[in-house]
């Protein structure tokens, strides 16, 4: 018996030092109120976080295979790290494909309005640029820019759409197959910052 509660006492001791037990207040003299515990919310994802969650969403769709470092960031989408609390950016390799994803955390409204307007800025030259390849066209004019709280998104995914649609449908039914796809990556965003 001494052995157990010994064992019960020591055990107790360890929790007490590495345990975290919520403390309880007390009632603040003379006032009959508690006084009020302020909880943390929980803290949101980073970009990285939600990069692979959209990674994970694509599988082998998914084809980006280079991340951009802050310099090429700023180089190519014209945003400053000074913007952000976090950035991930991934572009293909290859000339030939245009599939990309740029998430940005801004560190406040200011930074959110400054990355939006030039990411908008991104796109709409991407879209207006005639040295494209013609089979990157029509899936440049599906590309995504999506916000969220303080994250702004571009999103141009999902490697090729239906083969029947991108031989036989008009140029309206691939755009938005192609914006269909796009939307993976906004609903796995969603669903990352619920």
């Amino acid at each position: 018996m001494k052995k157990r509660l010994t064992a019960l006492l020591l055990a107790a001791a360890v929790c007490t030092g590495t345990c975290s037990i919520p403390a309880v207040s007390s009632p603040a003299a003379g006032t009959g109120t508690f006084d009020t515990v302020t909880v943390q919310a929980a803290a949101k994802p980073s970009a990285s976080s939600l990069a692979a969650a959209i990674k994970k969403a694509y599988g082998e769709n998914y084809w980006p295979d280079y991340k951009l470092d802050k310099d090429e960031i700023k180089s190519k989408y014209g945003v400053a790290s000074s913007l952000y609390t976090s950035a991930y950016a991934e572009v293909p390799m290859i000339s030939a494909h245009v599939d990309q994803m740029v998430i940005f955390k801004a560190k406040n409204k200011a930074a959110k309005k400054k990355i939006l307007s030039a990411v908008k800025t991104y796109q709409k030259n991407l879209k207006e640029d005639t040295m494209q390849y013609p089979a990157n066209l029509l899936k440049i004019q599906a590309s995504k820019v999506y916000t969220n709280g303080n994250y702004i998104c571009f999103f141009m995914l999902g490697g090729t759409v239906d083969k029947s649609v991108e031989e036989n449908g008009s140029d309206e039914e691939i755009i938005k197959a192609y914006q269909k796809l796009n939307n993976k990556a906004v609903s796995t965003v969603k669903k990352k910052l619920k």
